[in-house]
């Protein structure tokens, strides 16, 4: 019987590595590159010589692995007699995903440039 632990390492490794990417750094960048950069803002809000874009990110789901454990009992028979068999196994399953993960970016920006980000949402790593 082969090893079941190298496989199953290497595929939750995998699951893994499907994480959103890092933030960039906006700090200097002008409205114009921002919006060049991630597209048309969600929404926009000005107060007291600040202006705030928001822009909104669906990221993909998060894979949906569910361990599993079985048990099996059973009986066989044959030329030379018969008897009663038991087992149990391990498995995985690897479905769809769950829920989509998204990210909501809110850049500062201050005579048009960027001066600060927040970021919040269970997509944004």
């Amino acid at each position: 019987m082969r090893p079941f632990l190298p496989p199953l390492l290497s595929l939750l490794a995998l699951a893994a590595c499907a994480q959103p990417a890092p933030p960039f750094d906006a700090t200097g960048l002008t409205e114009a590159e921002l919006v060049q950069r991630l597209g048309v803002p969600a929404g926009s809000y000005e107060a007291e010589g600040r202006r705030f874009l928001t822009f909104e990110q669906q990221g993909g789901s998060a894979p949906a692995v569910s361990p599993s454990i079985g048990f099996g009992v059973g009986r066989f028979g044959g030329g030379w007699g018969g008897g009663t068999a038991f087992g149990t196994g391990i498995g995985l399953g690897f479905g769809g995903g769950g829920a989509p993960r998204g990210c909501s970016s809110t850049f500062e920006l201050r005579d048009g440039r960027v001066v600060g980000s927040t970021r919040q949402g269970a997509g944004c790593g």
